[in-house]
């Protein structure tokens, strides 16, 4: 029987990976990804290099603790064999941290129902030297009051046209956001922010501008007019930069949508 003849399983697993040494999640030509990664190991594994479906296509520098990734094979492999195999021949910068069979067809960002993000700050004069590649070194004046105030204003469906753009042409800048909490715990302020789904370049944005409140030099009031009135053409922030971003969590709204065969 021919490959192409053979009934196809799907498989769902969950990665984690340190994005420093990476252009990003998607695969691109000539340059190294984490996406071309596991491609290998799976060639490596099975001998078949499937398209891979993500739940979100992280930029160069970002860090996943919790990617959800979806592929078919051919090739008959239990999902620990599969977890074993890739990891034996991945770096150590990434891992297969879960794999599952999944339900036929199921697609890990179309079927996603919250995503979570971190963003790291330390406000110190000095870095440490260890952990300097996950958090973004800010004014130790940073004043974490009025930026908890300014993320209070994000929870809601907003048109975030001035913090990102739509994945897709013409695609909707609406989005709705459910948690923005800002923690402070060891030195480190933790901006996490829950959402049905991100604009390209939103998260960066958003904690650019909470930044800039923090440091005095955005107004509170603008910063909800750019909420409120995505046409007035505020946006002065810049975004923060890619090595403080963490990509969390991908929920799903029932154990079927998980996409694990039950």
């Amino acid at each position: 029987m021919s490959a192409a003849a053979r009934s196809l399983s799907t498989h769902r697993v969950v990665v984690a990976y340190d994005g420093t040494n990476y252009h990003g999640w998607q695969v691109q030509p000539e340059v190294d990804t984490v996406a071309g990664r596991i491609a290998q190991a799976l060639a490596a594994v099975t001998g078949e290099r499937p398209r891979l479906r993500a739940a979100g296509r992280t930029d160069a520098g970002v860090h996943a603790h919790g990617q959800v990734v979806a592929f078919e094979l051919t090739a008959p492999i239990a999902p620990g064999a599969l977890l074993r195999g890739c990891n034996a021949h991945l770096p150590s910068d990434i891992s297969v941290l879960r794999a599952r069979l999944a339900e036929n067809g199921f697609d890990p960002r179309r079927e996603a129902w919250r995503r979570t993000y971190r963003y790291l700050l330390r406000p110190a004069r000095v870095m440490p030297s260890v952990g300097a590649g996950y958090a973004w070194q800010v004014d130790p004046r940073l004043e974490v009051g009025p930026m908890r105030e300014a993320a209070a204003a994000l929870i809601g469906t907003h048109d975030f046209a001035q913090f990102g753009s739509s994945p897709e042409a013409g695609g909707s800048t609406r989005r709705t956001l459910d948690e923005a909490a800002i923690t402070v715990a060891g030195g480190i302020v933790r901006v996490e922010i829950r959402a049905d789904a991100f604009l390209r370049g939103m998260l960066r944005n958003l904690v650019g501008a909470l930044v800039l409140i923090g440091n005095g030099s955005l107004a509170l009031s603008d910063f909800r007019t750019a909420l409120a009135r995505p046409a007035s053409g505020l946006g002065r922030w810049r975004p923060a930069p890619a090595h403080g971003l963490h990509q969390w969590r991908v929920e799903y709204h029932r154990p079927a949508m998980l996409g694990v065969r039950i």
